[in-house]
């Protein structure tokens, strides 16, 4: 999973583009059950630990699997992870900006 998004530079764009396409780059490269691993994996992480968990988070790796489906390339998928927009506030089962814990 990590040679999938190995130098990808997801760090100097928005997060939940950074979800996006890091997902959908594992569920080309690998599987889909494994970007679905990945991701809430991530998320525990974040829970636990250090980090910020939130619902966007896991909103925006399933629109990256949602891209990878369709996509045929690496930049078909970037591409399909940044046009689309911020995943909605309303859709959340929380506010997406509170941390899940």
């Amino acid at each position: 999973m990590n040679a999938a998004i190995k130098d990808q530079q997801l760090e100097s764009i928005p997060d939940w583009q950074a979800h996006c396409i890091a997902a959908g780059l594992i569920a080309r490269h690998c599987s889909v059950t494994e970007a679905g691993m990945a991701s809430v994996g991530k998320e525990l992480k974040d829970l636990f630990g250090h980090g910020d968990a939130e619902w966007r988070d896991l909103q925006s790796d399933r629109r990256g699997i949602g891209c990878a489906r369709t996509a045929a390339t690496d930049t078909e998928l970037r591409s399909c992870c940044v046009t689309r927009q911020q995943p909605a506030v309303e859709n959340s089962p929380a506010d997406p900006a509170t941390p899940l814990g």
